[in-house]
């Protein structure tokens, strides 16, 4: 545990307090950034905008975007989500650093609600989608695609049936149903990767565990991948990234608390020897913020060349 000292802000503002606190993890040796070798991650795509039309909300521009509305709106703090006024332009969420995970198979970032689907031909291809509340927190580890099914009935697990006592034991396919028409069994489990009828709900913390997905999107998925696809759901809210010489920070909230010591966002810079080469008020402005796009954050040390000898 850090001493309470990281607790209190220190003179100089944002800059000194973050350097106060990595002065104690550096010399305590604390906050490995884990078994994974450590390096900055890929960053891809660009920030786009939409312009509103006249009855339009966030949910209509996510949903004809195939983005999730919960990353919409955080990116776009000063809008109306509801009644937003015609003729303004919103930022989309569409720039993005790789999560730290093998690029291989399906790979899910929890806090940033998205799966990035390594199997497209010209991937990754990134998916919105909808996880579990923190009553019903979506699970996390390594597993492998279970059994598919295409319109799939849902037996009503009796927790539900406590919940919702209106609901019957099943649900057949067709319009009422919150699967969708897709199911894929994630491993051995109970949870699935799945369609809805609730477009709206993407993006946003609204299953019972489950990982939902646009319609069009999860038919498209289905179809690509295979069963014992290799399917990968991490945890990850700070993710850093390079392009170039420049290096980037994307933070996204911590849905499930997991990560509540927001130090720890500094363990991977800290173990590539890259403090020096960020700009701490930035970066900790941008953890407060977390607006789930990269921000650029510092730069890359020139390579020092070695003399002739």
């Amino acid at each position: 545990m850090l001493s309470p000292i990281l607790a209190r802000r220190v003179p100089g503002g944002y800059g000194s307090f973050v350097a106060a606190g990595l002065a104690l993890l550096l010399a305590a040796g604390a906050g490995a950034a884990g078994e994974r070798e450590a390096r900055l991650g890929t960053v891809l795509g660009r920030v786009d905008n939409a312009l509103i039309e006249a009855g339009e909300t966030l949910l209509d521009v996510a949903y004809q975007r195939r983005l999730g509305y919960q990353a919409v709106a955080r990116l776009n703090p000063g809008v109306d989500p509801w009644i937003p006024q015609p003729g303004t332009v919103v930022r989309l969420p569409t720039h993005f650093i790789l999560p730290d995970a093998d690029a291989e198979g399906l790979v899910v970032n929890i806090p940033e609600m998205r799966l990035f689907d390594f199997t497209a031909e010209a991937g990754p291809e990134v998916f919105a989608v909808a996880i579990g509340d923190q009553a019903d927190p979506s699970i996390l580890g390594e597993f492998r695609v279970g059994r598919k099914r295409k319109d799939p009935t849902w037996h009503v697990p009796e927790s539900i049936r406590q919940e919702s006592p209106e609901l019957p034991a099943q649900v057949p396919p067709g319009a009422d149903n919150p699967l969708g028409s897709r199911w894929i069994t994630i491993g051995r489990t109970s949870y699935g990767i799945h369609g809805t009828n609730v477009r709206w709900s993407i993006g946003r913390e609204a299953t019972h565990g489950c990982l939902r997905l646009y319609e069009d999107e999860v038919q498209r998925l289905y179809d690509r991948v295979s069963e014992g696809t290799r399917i990968q759901i991490v945890y990850q809210p700070f993710k850093w990234g390079q392009d170039g010489a420049r290096i980037y920070l994307e933070v996204h909230p911590d849905l499930y608390g997991l990560r509540s010591d927001r130090l720890t966002a500094f363990e991977l810079p800290r173990a590539l020897g890259l403090l020096d080469a960020i700009d701490l008020e930035l970066a900790w402005r941008t953890l407060d913020e977390a607006r789930g796009v990269p921000v650029a954050v510092g730069t890359l040390p020139a390579p020092t060349s070695t003399p002739p000898s």
